[in-house]
């Protein structure tokens, strides 16, 4: 399995390639109101108007404030922007190798792995956005 390995607030996380569309460095995005608090607005990327998420405010977690890049995925045939602070590295890892945290998954992360000297928090990112919409 291929994972693109990213920072936010110095921590460093993980999602699976398989829906993964692009890298793109941060552009500037217009405010949505009444959009969900993770939502930090809409981007236009060559045409397409993208839904840009706040990965940290997505997790729970306190706010960067220093994005860098975007991740663009396609979720169920919508394309989504998730803002990451740097993204550090694409790598293929076994699945064997996840170290399960919980039964179930808390808060889209299902797993972490060693990576030479960090630990990555591996994120399912589907099931992060499906927990939070609605």
């Amino acid at each position: 399995m291929q994972i693109i390995v990213f920072t936010l607030n110095d921590k460093y996380y993980a999602i699976n390639t398989e829906h993964v569309e692009e890298i793109s460095r941060n552009i500037p995005s217009t405010r949505v109101p009444s959009a969900p608090y993770w939502i930090e607005g809409l981007i236009n990327l060559r045409g397409n108007v993208v839904s840009l998420v706040n990965l940290c405010k997505l997790l729970r977690k306190e706010d960067d404030r220093c994005y860098n890049n975007i991740i663009l995925i396609n979720d169920e045939d919508e394309k989504v922007g998730l803002l990451v602070k740097d993204v550090i590295e694409v790598i293929e890892i076994e699945a064997d190798n996840i170290e399960r945290v919980h039964t179930q998954v808390v808060d889209g992360i299902v797993g972490i792995i060693q990576l030479n000297e960090y630990i990555v928090n591996i994120i399912d990112i589907g099931i992060l956005l499906a927990e939070n919409e609605g």
